[in-house]
């Protein structure tokens, strides 16, 4: 008899770069509405690789990105390759069991260089190029089995999100809105730890 595999731990990542060309609110906070009904902390990072410890520190075995970017990049032979928040996803320890999932909001992020962030090989053709069990992309939010969801991670992104006021919802119940201001003076406080927030 074949053992059934392990059912879905999802850590739901959520960059609010998703967003950067919407012009109205509605898909932003119609998605976050349920993440709120998961009533579950929300840890927040200014960057995204900022979040790596708090996805390295659950115990799941699947990794949803909600990104404008893969930030999946492939592994160079022989080479190493930098930490970055465009790499970030090749650092997680669970990787070699694990499934990523990258949710990209149009079709123009598979065009050209657009939302990819390999070099050489793309990872979505050949998973073993980023040493993930099993690598998927997605176009939009719909389907995500909210019910699986363990853990959720939010990277403000300052640098590369589009209108403040598309994002509104979000970045008040996070009470974030004070870090943008800060990058707008190019403040040193962006670089403060992450924190969790309970929504």
């Amino acid at each position: 008899m074949i053992a059934q595999r392990n059912p879905k731990k999802i850590y739901l990542s959520i960059d609010l770069d998703y967003w950067r060309y919407h012009t109205t609110p509605e898909s932003c906070t119609s998605f976050f509405q349920q993440v709120w009904q998961l009533k579950l902390p929300v840890h927040v990072a200014a960057y995204h690789h900022h979040l790596l410890p708090h996805v390295n520190s659950f115990d799941c075995n699947t990794l949803i990105n909600v990104d404008y970017h893969s930030d999946l990049c492939d592994l160079p032979a022989g080479r190493t390759i930098d930490f970055t928040e465009g790499t970030w996803i090749n650092f997680v320890d669970w990787r070699f069991w694990g499934t990523f999932t990258w949710r990209f909001p149009t079709t123009r992020c598979l065009n050209g260089r657009g939302g990819y962030c390999h070099v050489d090989r793309n990872p979505f053709e050949d998973a073993s190029a980023a040493r993930w069990d099993k690598v998927q992309k997605r176009v939009g939010l719909w389907g995500i089995p909210w019910h699986r969801v363990k853990a959720v991670g939010v990277s403000v992104s300052p640098n590369w999100i589009g209108s403040a006021q598309v994002l509104m919802e979000p970045l008040s119940r996070l009470r974030i809105t004070r870090w943008l201001k800060d990058y707008a003076r190019q403040d040193e406080s962006m670089r403060r730890r992450p924190k969790t927030v309970r929504v």
